[in-house]
């Protein structure tokens, strides 16, 4: 009894490991292969993948003045050479236009907003696209400053000993003023004094206010000085 359960356990054991076999052969290595296959096509996609990024600098743009009082500007730059510069202002594109043999670029009629903007470009060349150059922000000015005379006023007669004053007022903060051709002097909140030495009788005082992007606006007052 105990032979016949040991040669059926021998011929059991022959028969899987003969199962094993033939799994192995028509099963197992041809399902190898092809898991090998996927895996080397795979890395070749991922290999073509990355060779066909190619990295483009982004372009970049001179330096403009910080405020405008033109509704258009003209800009200039450099970037790779015959690529095509795409412009934007406050991230909306504006034009396309091509760099020289050498890389410059020049963009007139750029067109602004009142308030700030935002420029930014990027290069275009073979299909592919940079990143976003550094950005400039010019701010568009149309209305001509404020200017407010706070004293003396206009038309004040002054008399006695108070020949010496100072002329007192407001602006826009960053504005230039001149008095009768003078600099006055501007804080950082746009308050402004001069002080001056008043002749005998009519006293005329010509006020200028000029800000960053240009503008001016003038005024006159008069003050009489009786001694």
């Amino acid at each position: 009894m105990e032979e016949k359960k040991l040669y059926r356990r021998l011929v059991l054991t022959v028969g899987l490991f003969v199962l094993i076999g033939v799994f192995a052969i028509f099963i197992g290595l041809p399902l190898f292969a092809r898991v090998i296959l996927l895996f080397s096509s795979f890395r070749k996609d991922q290999v073509s993948n990355t060779q066909e990024e190619v990295f483009v600098m982004p372009p970049s743009i001179n330096p403009y003045f910080e405020a405008t009082n033109s509704a258009k500007i003209a800009l200039s730059g450099y970037g790779d050479k015959d690529a095509t510069i795409r412009i934007s202002v406050n991230d909306k594109v504006v034009t396309n236009v091509k760099t020289d043999n050498e890389g410059k670029f020049t963009a007139d009629n750029i067109p602004l907003k009142e308030g700030d903007n935002s420029i930014t470009a990027i290069i275009i060349k073979d299909k592919h696209e940079s990143s976003p150059s550094a950005a400039i922000n010019v701010v568009y000015k149309k209305s001509p400053p404020k200017i407010t005379i706070n004293s003396p006023k206009d038309g004040d007669k002054i008399s006695g000993d108070k020949r010496d004053i100072t002329i007192v007022g407001e602006t826009d903060p960053g504005n230039r003023i001149t008095i009768n051709d003078r600099l006055a002097i501007v804080d950082q909140d746009g308050k402004f004094n001069f002080a001056t030495t008043l002749s005998d009788g009519e006293n005329k005082f010509k006020i200028k206010a000029v800000d960053t992007a240009g503008n001016t606006a003038e005024m006159e007052f008069k003050v009489t000085y009786n001694p």
